[in-house]
């Protein structure tokens, strides 16, 4: 239970703006009303399914406050496989979103369902994701160096990089960036001190 209260302390202390401009969030009511009893959720999607997905979708982009209600709700048993899917496809969506607007919330949300220790959930995420590196979980890919030509009339650079990179759920993955080379051909003109 303290770890539980140190989440939700953890969770509603990064998070500081909505993903969402005003015109777009839910309304402080149905902000609140979901605060106050996130159970109703379920409740009113019990198949789950792309209506639930958007709802949990406009909740997190509207207050990044609900995260930990949805992710309680992940974590209850009264909640279906489908059910599952649809929130964590959801709060995919908005940690997607939170990247471009507020890392700190895309990565507080990949965290939150890391903190679920739930395989199915975990697996979800990473299905909802495309399985891309998660920075919640450590790891990230090693880097490499290039090689540059004469910066003559003429020349090439050559480089790339591979190292290992952990993702999501702790599976690793080779990373390796492709390698280019080319040339550059002098068009004519030099610049001379």
């Amino acid at each position: 239970m303290v770890a539980a209260v140190a989440l939700v302390v953890t969770i509603a202390s990064v998070a500081s703006a909505a993903v969402y401009p005003p015109q777009r969030q839910l309304p402080a009511q149905v902000i609140s009303d979901f605060k106050g009893s996130p159970q109703t959720l379920l409740q009113q999607y019990p198949n789950g399914g792309p209506q639930m997905i958007l709802r949990v979708t406009d909740l997190g982009a509207s207050d990044p406050t609900t995260l930990p209600g949805l992710i309680a709700l992940l974590k209850d048993s009264a909640t279906t496989k489908d059910q599952m899917k649809a929130i964590v496809g959801g709060l995919a969506l908005v940690a997607r979103m939170a990247a471009q607007t507020d890392q700190a919330y895309g990565i507080e949300i990949q965290t939150a369902i890391a903190g679920t220790q739930n395989a199915d959930v975990i697996a979800a995420y990473q299905a909802a994701t495309g399985d891309a590196a998660i920075a919640a979980t450590g790891g990230g890919g090693a880097g490499g160096s290039g090689t540059g030509g004469a910066t003559g009339t003429s020349g090439s650079a050559n480089g790339g990089s591979s190292g290992t990179a952990t993702t999501f759920g702790g599976t690793p993955r080779t990373n390796t960036a492709p390698s280019f080379s080319g040339s550059v051909a002098s068009t004519g003109t030099s610049v001379s001190p």
